[in-house]
């Protein structure tokens, strides 16, 4: 009789010191079998992290590092939830791993991230097309695939099995075309959304939209906010609010789903 195939886990080691763990994914297994693989506690409270940081002011990027210092990562560690975002060295992701980083937090955070695009540390072949793994992050998922936005139903859907039925919230900062894949991915599984107006591109077309409908407005835009605002699954935060207004507005949320 044939053993069924277990993935192997591979330690990474980042020039920084920390490590991390990282499980490639065939086709065959499913999200619920790699977090079993990779031995993540279940039924957590999750924030999942969508959406990039470009054609963002120098002013803007100190503002957004603020909020992910004071206001994600201190929520994180404090209410003990699971993080994830897409895994590498760039934009939102890196600050999330830096926040992380910078207020000493040990909460799981995790990468999804195409294989095609992800260059593992000690990785000497140079290829334009691939990017580093963020070294504040505790595990990694490799997807199939070698284009943007084939993780992105494996993000969602490995955040809402981890979650189970606790609560879960998904936040889009900036973005593009893959930040609205990520999006509609995320508020099919039922999960609320909140977008960051004042952070750029996708998220203040959204944000403009939901306030206005200009006649200009992105179909793939105006179906989402008609289909999800209604019931209160898309929420506009704008990133000017002052951070503890912002964190106490994210605290309520989790703190009345978890009661």
């Amino acid at each position: 009789m044939l053993r069924p195939f277990v993935p192997k886990i591979s330690d990474v080691h980042f020039h920084n010191g920390n490590s991390a763990q990282v499980l490639s994914l065939s086709n065959h297994t499913t999200s619920l079998e790699a977090l079993g693989y990779m031995g993540l506690p279940m039924a957590q409270p999750t924030l999942v992290i969508i959406g990039g940081a470009s054609l963002m002011s120098h002013e803007s990027m100190e503002r957004l590092q603020t909020v992910f210092d004071q206001v994600f990562a201190p929520l994180a560690q404090s209410l003990g939830l699971t993080v994830l975002d897409g895994g590498t060295d760039t934009g939102v992701i890196r600050m999330m791993g830096q926040a992380r980083h910078t207020i000493g937090g040990n909460f799981p955070l995790i990468g999804v991230v195409p294989k095609g695009k992800a260059r593992l540390p000690g990785d000497r072949h140079h290829d334009d097309s691939r990017h580093d793994l963020e070294p504040h992050h505790t595990n990694f998922f490799l997807i199939p695939g070698d284009d943007w936005g084939s993780e992105s139903p494996w993000l969602a859907e490995l955040a809402s099995e981890i979650s189970a039925d606790r609560p879960a919230l998904t936040i889009l900062v900036n973005g593009g075309q893959i930040a609205l894949i990520d999006l509609k991915e995320n508020l099919a599984t039922g999960r609320p959304a909140i977008v960051l107006s004042g952070s750029g591109r996708l998220a203040d077309s959204i944000a403009a939209a939901t306030a206005a409908l200009p006649p200009e407005t992105d179909p793939a835009i105006l179906e989402l906010i008609q289909h999800y605002q209604p019931d209160g699954k898309l929420e506009i935060i704008d990133l000017s609010l002052p951070v503890e207004q912002m964190r106490d507005r994210l605290q309520q949320y989790f703190s009345s789903t978890l009661a």
